[in-house]
């Protein structure tokens, strides 16, 4: 029998139909899922199977009818489930899937089909089983190949410390709201028991949660702040509690944006990052996805954000580009070098006619402005300036670049096409923004040597300025488009690798986004998204 005296053979068919919704939820909410949420969500072939297993389990189970022994059936189906949430989180980013929640899930649901010990069980199991899979996917190959555990790993370690905590707390204090419910009909004290209980379990969730999460009402004031939401912010819970959400987190992600954002509009989110300056004078990196909170009945409540901390991802992001910058750093140096000390080791000869000698000082003035250009280039991108912002008009920021592409001498044969509006305001860097406009200019020009189109738009949409040059030159190799703005990632041999990459600097110091499609042969577009207010 289960906890609540339900008719068990109720809850198994209400289960099974649970699993179907949640299985088409799955299948029509994965593929719009942006990257940020599914960051692992590689494995298609493993979800669509262990989707198909789900709905071909429970459609048996609904046409079967009224099975013989329920508990028994019950207890298969929290097993089987407990396998095929280990495989959708391990489809779906592993130790970073956001659907780990699903474990806490089952463990409700066992509770409800089954006693608090047979919770506890399914509890137990599940963090097996995504322990196993943490250790399999991070740990073991490390020990396995005598490499040091490093940060991410001993993160990884602490995740399953969590999750295990939390789905056992789970189990047992859902478990023990069950069996108290059939208790609070007869009693009222006992009602009043299962209230606390309740209340406890909520606080449990809320407080465990490894994502910072915050809560405002609708004048945008703090109503609930967790334990790792004062870890992140350095802000102590008592202070947090009341204060506004720009006294916490600062201009740089304002309420009002996110109220505009989700306003009217169910299940809409909103996310972005932003550098934090915490009270102990400290900066860190923040990813802030928030939602609208209402009542059952669409009453719109307020907000809740989940901030999570940035620094380890981006020490290591830092690091790997580090490395391989330093290494086409090198690889770029090396070429000049050969070349100047061939010239000057034959200019330091005996021998050698006069037309000789002029032949190998135009070699060594060559090599030696491309050595400046490369170190110039490379000293712009590692050592950026300040940005210094005012009201820019875009449109006239293209105009003067076309115009000077044009005084430059476009390759013949290429057609320049302006199709954007008289006027594009937005705060930006006068300069930078320039920059960014000539460089995606002057690289289609350099795709395009035997004439083509070079096409420049520009429109506003939603409080945002875009900007696209499109060209109908050789286009990006499809295995050099994911590296595409990274240093030194130049597919022709008289570029730098530099030009995209501070490109996509300045625009993300503009608190923007730079995209790029590409076809090989067919050309290229980058479109450049840039906030009309910076900040």
């Amino acid at each position: 029998m289960n906890p609540l005296g339900l008719d068990p053979h109720a809850l198994l068919r209400a289960f099974c139909w649970a699993r179907v919704a949640a299985a088409a939820f799955l299948v029509g909410v994965g593929p719009w899922a942006p990257a940020v949420l599914l960051p692992g969500a590689s494995g298609g072939g493993l979800l669509f199977a262990v989707l198909l297993l789900v709905v071909a389990s429970s459609g048996l189970l609904l046409v079967a009818g009224r099975p013989p022994r329920p508990r028994v059936v019950a207890w298969l189906l929290c097993l089987l489930d407990a396998a095929l949430i280990t495989a959708v989180v391990a489809a779906t980013g592993g130790a970073r899937s956001v659907l780990v929640f699903l474990y806490v899930l089952l463990a409700i649901t066992a509770c409800l089909l089954l006693s608090r010990g047979g919770a506890v069980a399914i509890a137990l199991v599940s963090s097996g089983l995504y322990a196993g899979l943490i250790l399999a996917r991070a740990i073991v190959p490390a020990l396995a190949f005598d490499e040091p555990v490093d940060r991410t790993a001993a993160l990884d370690m602490l995740t399953i410390l969590v999750t295990a905590g939390t789905l056992t707390i789970v189990s047992v204090v859902a478990g023990g709201l069950a069996e108290r419910s059939l208790a609070s009909q007869r009693d009222l004290e006992s009602e009043r028991r299962s209230l606390g209980d309740l209340r406890a379990f909520s606080d449990v969730i809320f407080e465990s949660a490894g994502t910072g999460l915050v809560a405002l009402d609708r004048g945008h004031r703090i109503t609930a702040f967790n334990r790792a939401a004062e870890a992140t912010t350095g802000v102590p819970v008592s202070r947090a509690v009341g204060a506004r959400w720009s006294d916490v987190f600062g201009g740089g992600f304002s309420s009002a944006d996110i109220e505009a954002a989700t306003a009217g509009k169910p299940g809409a989110s909103i996310r972005r990052e932003i550098e934090l300056s915490r009270p102990d004078g400290s900066t860190v990196p923040l990813l802030i996805t928030a939602s609208a909170l209402e009542a059952g009945d669409g009453t719109r409540l307020g907000c809740i954000a989940a901030c999570e901390d940035l620094s380890s991802v981006h020490q290591a992001d830092r690091l790997a580009t580090l490395g391989r910058m330093a290494a086409n750093l090198a690889h770029e140096i090396r070429n000049p070098l050969a070349s100047l000390s061939g010239a000057v080791e034959a200019l330091t000869g005996a021998d050698g006619t006069p037309v000789t000698r002029a032949r190998l000082t135009e070699v060594v003035v060559r090599e030696s402005l491309r050595l400046s250009e490369i170190i110039g280039s490379f000293l712009a991108y590692a050592r950026p300036a300040p940005l210094e912002l005012e009201r820019v008009d875009a449109a006239t920021v293209l105009d003067d670049v076309l115009r000077a592409v044009a005084e430059r001498g476009p390759a013949d044969g290429v057609k320049i096409v302006r199709a954007y509006p008289a006027t594009l305001r937005l705060e930006a860097d006068r300069a930078r923004l320039r920059q960014v406009v000539w460089t995606l200019c002057v690289n289609a020009l350099g795709a395009m040597p035997s004439g083509g189109e070079l096409r420049v738009e520009g429109q506003r949409r939603a409080g945002v300025v875009e900007l696209t040059v499109t060209d109908t030159g050789e286009g990006i190799p499809p295995q050099d488009l994911a590296h595409a703005f990274e240093p030194f990632s130049a597919t022709r041999p008289d570029a730098t690798g530099l030009g995209y990459a501070l490109v996509h600097r300045i625009v993300h110091e503009h608190g923007g986004e730079v995209t790029v499609r590409s076809e090989g042969g067919l050309g290229a577009e980058f479109t450049v998204r840039l906030p009309e207010r910076h900040g």
